[in-house]
């Protein structure tokens, strides 16, 4: 489950219980959204609908935890953002005594973040800026992953999204150390046009071309790439 914490840690502990004792084994704690940023673009197409927010859904922290069922039965009266705006790496360590599920931290961009992370007890980290979204004069997250799994030195897995659309980019950061690719928007658009099967035809595509660029690296397996097959610029 990826959890946003929210700015009440009552509320938040209280989504992660649930989510464990729902059968979750994994939580993702989403770090990387602290403040909500200045979007112009979706300010200004904003103005063009002349539709009523109400006539879809009600506006407001109040009507936006309705429609969520994690929120039912939690007193979200004190609740303000789903981000926790106020987040510490106590937060994390409370969240650690919380639960019994394994954690992994997601949105860090940093080497120093990644030792704190392991310090404060995660099982696992994904290099992550949102998609770009939540902050956009960062470095992507290919160029910091090499120095996120310098960091870690193989205590916890290290995974990686953030503009991976083809399979030779997944090779590249499997071949950079990274465990894992997360993808967002890929199976989402494979889900707008067709469904369940696009979203299969998109992980299909995906795994289709990382076999291919693995064939031309000669690398016949993923333990066989290694960050010497990447030439950075």
């Amino acid at each position: 489950m990826q959890l946003y914490p929210t700015d009440d840690w009552k509320v938040g502990a209280a989504i992660a219980k649930r989510a464990e004792a729902a059968g979750c084994k994994v939580i993702v704690l989403t770090v990387d959204v602290l403040a909500r940023q200045n979007w112009e673009t979706l300010q200004r197409l904003w103005r063009t609908d002349a539709r009523a927010c109400g006539e879809c859904h009600g506006a407001g922290m109040r009507a936006f935890t309705r429609r969520k069922p994690m929120f039912e039965g939690l007193d979200v009266g004190a609740l303000g953002s789903t981000g926790a705006q106020t987040l510490t790496w106590q937060v994390v360590s409370r969240l650690r005594e919380a639960v019994s599920a394994r954690i992994v931290i997601k949105g860090l961009l940093t080497g120093e973040d990644a030792k704190l992370a392991v310090q404060h007890g995660v099982d696992g980290i994904v290099v992550s800026n949102h998609g770009g979204r939540s902050e956009d004069n960062g470095r992507s997250t290919i160029e910091a992953l090499p120095e996120i799994v310098a960091a870690v030195a193989g205590r916890v897995p290290v995974l990686v999204d953030g503009g991976f659309r083809r399979g030779t980019d997944v090779v590249k950061a499997l071949a950079l150390g990274a465990r894992a690719v997360c993808v967002g928007r890929p199976y989402l658009w494979g889900l707008a046009a067709f469904g369940q099967d696009g979203v299969a035809h998109v992980l299909e595509l995906l795994q289709r071309e990382t076999v291919a660029a693995m064939q031309q690296m000669g690398a016949p397996t993923v333990k066989h790439l290694v960050a010497g097959m990447v030439m950075e610029r």
